[in-house]
């Protein structure tokens, strides 16, 4: 069969995520627009998110899962990777190093991920990968006069060494937290081609809220908590007729 024929409407959401994401690269590679590549990120983070609720909606194809996870391999895990390097890249040697870390601890997740799929867990093994490509992106779009070398450092390693571990991170249900972070991003977005000013001080609510959720196993936050027994073996009927995970 044709390929193009195999593709559904969650597909084609799915391979927006991968044409931001290396949007996004080619962006930061080619000009100084640093900025408009880490909003290409958030942009293919809303595909993302979108495309799992489209899933829900309308059946999915036999490409899903695996090309969902390729386009996050390359929009959450090397993109954010190589903005850092060329971004930072020549202020310090440890930024290669991190950063091709980070790639790694990515895609190592992506792939532990679809190897255990098929077993029912009421949260995520390990912080998922688009949740830490947000919190570098959203930490990014903070500003010069915010962002430093050694904390960006630091927070790179915590999330590949999270992304990696054994840490179980809640899968959120709530409709009325998805539509509020959705719009918040939305928001950012918007503000960066109105006043870069304005998105600099509005990037600390997304930034908080990615914080907020870093350390939800930690703090037990009863707003974002796992998806209980019954939801899970809701959720593993339904993605056997189409739906797809989030990673």
């Amino acid at each position: 069969m044709n390929v193009f024929q195999m593709l559904r409407l969650p597909d084609l959401v799915s391979l927006l995520n991968l044409i931001c994401g290396i949007g996004s690269i080619a962006v930061a590679a080619q000009s100084n627009s640093f900025g408009f590549a880490l909003i290409l990120l958030l942009i293919a983070a809303i595909a993302d998110g979108a495309d799992g609720y489209i899933a829900r909606r309308f059946r999915g194809g036999e490409l899903g899962e695996q090309l969902d996870s390729l386009a996050d391999a390359v929009s959450f895990g090397v993109a954010p990777a190589l903005l850092i390097f060329l971004e930072f890249g020549e202020q310090d040697p440890l930024v290669a190093i991190f950063a091709a870390f980070y790639a790694v601890c990515g895609v190592l997740r992506l792939a532990r991920f679809n190897s255990t799929i098929s077993t029912p867990k009421p949260g995520f093994e390990g912080l998922p990968i688009t949740a830490g490509c947000i919190m570098l992106v959203t930490y990014l779009l903070l500003g010069e006069s915010i962002v430093g070398i050694a904390f960006l450092l630091a927070l790179t390693l915590a999330l590949s060494i999270l992304m990696v571990s054994s840490v179980s991170y809640p899968k959120i249900r709530n409709i009325k937290i998805l539509a509020f972070v959705a719009a918040v991003f939305v928001i950012t977005i918007l503000l960066y081609f109105i006043d870069l000013e304005y998105m600099r001080l509005f990037s600390f609510l997304p930034f908080i809220l990615m914080l907020t959720y870093l350390f939800s196993p930690f703090l037990k936050i009863p707003l974002i908590s796992p998806v209980n027994s019954k939801d899970q073996g809701n959720k593993k009927a339904v993605k056997a007729g189409g739906e797809k995970e989030k990673h």
